[in-house]
């Protein structure tokens, strides 16, 4: 039996964070060799990206496991995923909330990325890193891993440095200096605990670990407090959805500027529904290993690229859509899970078409004879829409296109987010209708 009262987030697998454990252990205790003898033990445990950069696999979740990082690049996810599509090259202040540091790549790219002057038109930006990761022993493992960036060395630095003032390290080894256009404020804690204690600027001790004040958001003047990037780098919602859940994006989605960028690689449909329900803009990012990720604003000017007509369906009309809830923002991803799946099974009754066949992808568009347009026809009459054809399909899916199809002389919609809220909107008013 499941014992879901108590939160335990998904981590590294417990092999690795055992000899980073007995390594700081050892090293606290004067053995000041113990991090390259941690390195050696955890060789059978490294896994090397595509880019020579290294990551670990999580703990088993239902019988399967992830890596941290894609195994064709750890940094080349980062930048490609991340960095890149931030809009933060030409600013001369950048301020960046990095959600699930892990072992510090992502901070690394971003320094290395602004402070390039071939790529960057700005000198020595001043750049403020909140790094946001709940195991102080994952970061830990980051500081005996080899640094596959200079950039990481400094990442180490501060990593280090919060280790050191909290009490798990009784010994500085890095001896790198943070040079004065860096600020990274390495925060060990739950990231829900950012929206559940509403607020900015100041978070009780026993809440909160900073680097050198109680601050949450280290930068001190108010345009500073709210991020150009907020970066979103869990593992996939499927077994940490507590970080993707509607409540905690609405906790984190008015920390962006009005040109800011939320960035996560996943693709979920439920991930996707909830930022638009917020009220940001929703792009696909770049592809990069894995599928497309998704990108969210304020500005509709920021998204480069809308989802794929198939993917704005799957998200407005289909229970895909879900959202996951955490209202308390305690509860474990099991129970979060759990939530969502009953909602989503209620929702088919209701009010979304069925994901398994993935009916809205038909719609206006027919499909030969046989078992699967049996199966589509069948989940579509359910709410009185007859046929893959009919007038109400028309209807449903017209936002899409550039020319009304309805008849109604509907006018283009621009962007993803606008057209998945009107279709939601018109299976509504037809299910409505119905009834």
């Amino acid at each position: 039996m499941k014992d879901n009262n108590v939160y335990k987030p998904l981590k590294v697998q417990e092999n690795v964070l055992d000899i980073v454990r007995e390594c700081f252990k050892n090293e606290n205790n004067g053995v000041m060799d113990a991090r390259q003898v941690a390195l050696v033990e955890l060789g059978e445990f490294l896994i090397e990206t595509g880019d020579g950069s290294f990551t670990f696999q999580s703990e088993s979740f239902d019988n399967s496991s992830e890596t941290m990082h894609t195994f064709h690049g750890g940094l080349e996810e980062s930048l490609e995923k991340y960095v890149k599509p931030s809009h933060l090259i030409g600013k001369h202040d950048v301020h960046i909330m990095d959600i699930c540091s892990g072992l510090g790549y992502t901070a690394a790219v971003c320094l290395e990325y602004l402070n390039d002057e071939t790529k960057n038109t700005i000198k020595n930006p001043n750049i403020c890193i909140e790094m946001v990761e709940i195991s102080p022993l994952t970061l830990a493992a980051g500081l005996i891993i080899p640094s596959p960036l200079k950039s990481h060395e400094i990442v180490k630095k501060a990593i280090e440095d919060q280790l050191f003032s909290m009490g798990f390290l009784k010994h500085r080894m890095i001896t790198n200096e943070i040079p004065a256009n860096i600020k990274l404020n390495v925060h060990i804690i739950d990231a829900r605990e950012i929206v559940k204690n509403s607020v900015l600027e100041t978070t009780p001790k026993d809440h909160f670990i900073g680097t050198e004040s109680e601050q949450l958001i280290g930068c001190s003047d108010e345009q500073n407090k709210k991020f150009d990037a907020i970066l979103l780098v869990p593992f996939s919602p499927g077994v940490s959805p507590e970080l993707y859940s509607i409540d905690f994006l609405k906790g984190i989605s008015p920390l962006l500027k009005n040109d800011g960028m939320l960035l996560t690689y996943t693709s979920s449909s439920a991930v996707r529904y909830s930022l638009i329900e917020l009220g940001l803009y929703v792009g696909e990012g770049p592809s990069f290993g894995r599928s497309g990720g998704t990108l969210a604003s304020p500005s509709k000017k920021c998204i480069e690229k809308p989802l794929s007509s198939n993917d704005e369906r799957m998200v407005a009309l289909s229970d895909a859509g879900i959202p996951f809830r955490d209202s308390e923002l305690n509860n474990s991803g099991f129970e979060i899970g759990e939530r969502r799946q009953n909602e989503r099974a209620k929702a088919r009754k209701e009010y979304k078409l069925a994901s398994t066949v993935k009916s809205p992808v038909y719609l206006f568009n027919d499909i030969n004879e046989g078992r699967l347009r049996r199966r589509v026809l069948k989940e579509l009459k359910k709410f009185g829409i007859e046929d893959l054809i009919s007038e109400k399909s028309k209807y449903i899916v017209c936002p899409q296109y550039k020319e009304c199809i309805c008849g109604d002389g509907c006018e283009y919609i621009d962007n993803s987010s606008e057209r998945v809220i009107e279709m939601e909107k018109r299976l509504n008013t037809i299910i409505e209708n119905q009834n």
